[in-house]
């Protein structure tokens, strides 16, 4: 085909096609983003947050304070990370249609979420079971770096057991957290982030089939039928 006029209405028909396939499995996202300073025109990023790493879903620039996405209606809620040009730290949290982000001038990490049923779930988890687990996953880290770096054997073996039970305990209660709040999108993100040690625990059912349409609990189901 070396017509450009053919090749181009081709694109053209396909793009179509490919708009009027999705259409009906997408939807508008409004973020609306305040500061108590000036923030037009600085760049904002937004990504996905996956055990820890982040893949980049959208890069725009901001206006007068409120963004508007196109995403698949099966990606939200879900957690997401903010990060905004010439301003410290980044801000994980959940996003849903109407989320309201109110950004502190020097640090995104400081912002306000609102209007996002899930982000508190999230903040409960964090501040209840990750922080805690986090802060005594450094602590058993570093003493078995120092044991190793040392040749102590026996520290090594004390500090290597402690971080082993810390993360039984990580588990346990975030299993505990996911049974306990089965309507949340927070316990379905939970689930996911660890499937490795939950897959056989039967978790996915207990969860409320108002979570049904996410991708999340599409992938896990399939999963679990393997």
């Amino acid at each position: 085909m070396n017509n450009p006029a053919l090749k181009s209405g081709m694109y053209k028909y396909l793009l179509l096609l490919w708009t009027l396939a999705h259409t009906g499995f997408s939807q508008q996202i409004t973020i609306h983003i305040s500061a108590p300073g000036d923030i037009k025109g600085r760049k904002a990023i937004l990504l996905t947050r996956e055990k820890g790493f982040g893949a980049i879903v959208h890069s725009l620039k901001l206006t007068a304070g409120e963004v508007e996405l196109q995403m698949s209606q099966d990606l939200v809620p879900d957690l997401y990370e903010l990060n905004v040009s010439k301003m410290k730290g980044s801000l994980v949290f959940f996003l849903e249609p109407g989320t309201h982000i109110r950004l502190d001038t020097m640090d995104v990490t400081r912002s306000v979420v609102s209007n996002s049923k899930s982000n508190p779930e999230w903040l409960l988890f964090q501040s209840s079971i990750l922080t805690p687990f986090t802060k005594k996953s450094n602590i058993f880290t570093l003493g078995e770096a120092r044991a190793r770096k040392s040749g102590h054997v026996d520290s090594l073996s004390y500090w290597a057991g402690q971080k082993a039970l810390g993360h039984t305990e990580f588990l346990n209660q975030t299993e505990a957290f996911i049974r306990n709040n089965p309507k949340s999108f927070v316990s379905l993100y939970l689930l996911k982030n660890n499937w490795y040690a939950f897959e056989r625990k039967h978790i996915l059912e207990t969860l409320d089939r108002s979570l049904s349409h996410h991708r999340t609990y599409i992938a896990l189901r399939a999963k679990q039928g393997k």
